[in-house]
């Protein structure tokens, strides 16, 4: 099984082109060189996917944040790149601290595996939202997540509840809504294996 580190020193395990919206976009590892360009993402984004994402953050430093934890905890973030800007992250969390996730999935009867279970984060940039950007997202997400021997993904924080839009991509690719805490929803995936149908 790969770690976080092993990634960081060769991402190739992880790289993916793929077609969206006739444009081809690489999927690949964050890496150390691309702290002005995710400065640039998080700065683009517009107060509405901010909102829906990480909140209002410093641009400057959550992406100088990103750019530190590469290859170190429990953390893997993957960027959709086209033309030398990044038009999509996705946020993959390896760890189930308690208090969080862990115990609200507990608190619906829903019980999570921390060694089977990974917590996703994805963000679109606005420019490339309703272009399958996010459903593009996805495979190599769980590719990853199959390489760490993650069977489960979460969202981060769950999906907020106002969020129809979000709901609805999310139950379009398998995940189930499990509970409901404050303004947001928990939704769980089971990831299918290798060549098994998505669910």
């Amino acid at each position: 099984m790969l770690t976080p580190a092993e990634l960081a020193r060769d991402p190739s395990p992880l790289t993916r082109r793929v077609t969206v919206d006739g444009v081809e976009v690489v999927v690949r590892a964050l890496r150390p060189d691309e702290g002005d360009a995710l400065t640039a993402f998080v700065a683009g984004l517009s107060g509405t996917s901010r909102r829906f994402w990480h909140g209002d953050t410093d641009d400057a430093a959550a992406a100088g944040d990103w750019i530190e934890a590469i290859g170190r905890y429990d953390k893997l973030r993957l960027v959709a790149e086209h033309g030398g800007h990044l038009a999509g992250v996705a946020d993959l969390s390896f760890s189930l601290p308690d208090g969080y996730e862990i115990t609200r999935y507990a608190s619906y009867g829903h019980p999570l595996d921390p060694a089977r279970t990974v917590r996703f984060g994805p963000c679109v940039a606005d420019a490339w939202q309703g272009r399958g950007l996010a459903a593009a997202l996805l495979p190599p997400a769980w590719d990853a997540a199959r390489l760490f021997g993650r069977d489960r993904v979460v969202l981060f924080g769950g999906v907020h509840a106002a969020n129809q839009r979000a709901r609805r991509f999310y139950r379009r690719h398998g995940f189930v809504e499990v509970g409901a805490f404050d303004d947001c929803v928990d939704m769980v995936l089971r990831l299918p294996s290798e060549g098994e149908a998505q669910p």
